[in-house]
């Protein structure tokens, strides 16, 4: 969960030249497909042991280091390292026919796809690698615990998603499984962790996360309270129009949003504190969803924007923070990471 929480996400995006959403929906997409490839390579032949050799020669520091890569001097390096090696375990079709279909899908280029998951396939062979180690798997240890793990990797899939790969090949390993993982995407939210599995890669999660959850409430509406006159005899009382309520001061509901939220983040220092701060964010998400519904133009948009734009490298520090202590990131980043898909698009004029 810590790997792709909302704050590596939007460097992803960032790098990428996309929208926050549009790269977690392609995310949400790509795991699972490449999880489902790495099953089909590992039961064929030489695979697994072609499989396991990859998953070995990953640089562990990785996976902590991942926030740094990106965006950085050495995402080229990271980029081209990780679409050669899904390259040469899935094959240059299959990985060129997943780049299109994820163009088709999120709406990426195919040079923006194949970015993309060049960017992945360190993270999920890092991560099948530390399963490895902490488990004492060789080759076929590996292969058999993909294969035993298909149904959740089907279920991982976004409805729709396996269509534009028919085919490709990429999901062959998984059968008549598919279907049933072309599940709606209210099901796949509401059953993630189970579907996945205690082992899956919980970059998966954060992903499907940014995507499926719906979003919090609906727009906040203030009235303006009335003094209501003495009524006089009924005889004499004029018609009256009703009173109109005052209009929504949008830009102070973001801005105490925003100072709301760093405060709330700044109170969270262990698995307990973080759960007791779910429904303030909560609340702070409603708020910006709010202010982001309003559909705002001209100055009250500008206004916003700035001060978003202002807050976020506060945002970003506290969240960083937070999800860093263990336990923290299941809890807050479901929460946080449309949340901050939200700042981000308030943040741009």
């Amino acid at each position: 969960m810590q790997l792709l929480g909302p704050v590596i996400i939007n460097r992803f995006a960032s790098s990428l030249g996309l929208n926050q959403g549009i790269v977690g929906k392609a995310i949400s997409a790509a795991i699972p497909a490449i999880l489902a490839g790495l099953t089909k390579t590992a039961s064929q032949g030489s695979g697994a042991t072609q499989l396991a050799n990859a998953v070995a020669k990953q640089d562990p520091s990785i996976l902590s280091n991942l926030g740094n890569l990106i965006g950085g001097p050495g995402e080229k390096s990271l980029v081209d390292s990780g679409t050669n090696i899904l390259t040469s375990l899935l094959g240059s079709s299959s990985t060129n026919a997943l780049a299109g279909a994820l163009g088709k899908f999120a709406g990426l280029s195919g040079t923006q796809g194949n970015s993309l998951l060049g960017m992945l396939a360190p993270v999920v062979l890092g991560q099948l690698g530390q399963v490895q180690k902490s488990s004492g798997l060789d080759a076929g240890g590996l292969a058999n615990l993909l294969n035993s793990q298909k149904g959740n990797i089907a279920a991982a899939l976004p409805s729709g998603f396996s269509d534009l790969l028919g085919g490709t090949g990429l999901l062959d390993a998984l059968g008549d499984k598919v279907k049933a993982g072309a599940a709606p995407a209210q099901r796949a939210a509401g059953d993630s962790a189970s579907l996945l599995g205690k082992w899956l890669v919980p970059a998966a999660l954060a992903a499907l996360a940014l995507v499926l959850i719906s979003n919090y409430g609906c727009n906040r509406r203030t009235a303006e309270k009335v003094e209501t006159p003495a009524t006089p005899p009924a005889a004499t009382v004029p018609a009256q129009n009703p009173p109109m309520a005052a209009a929504v001061n949008y830009v102070d509901i973001a801005s105490k949003a925003v100072s709301g939220l760093t405060t709330v983040l700044g109170g969270v220092k262990d698995e307990a504190t973080a759960n007791a701060a779910v429904p303030g964010i909560q609340d702070i998400a409603k708020q910006i969803d709010s202010v982001k519904a309003a559909a705002l133009t001209g100055d009250a948009k500008k206004s916003i924007a700035s001060l978003v734009a202002a807050a976020l490298p506060g945002i970003t520090a506290a969240i960083e923070k937070a999800v860093g202590i263990p336990g923290v990131a299941a809890i807050l980043n479901p929460i946080l990471q449309p949340l901050v898909a939200n700042l981000n698009d308030l943040s741009k004029t």
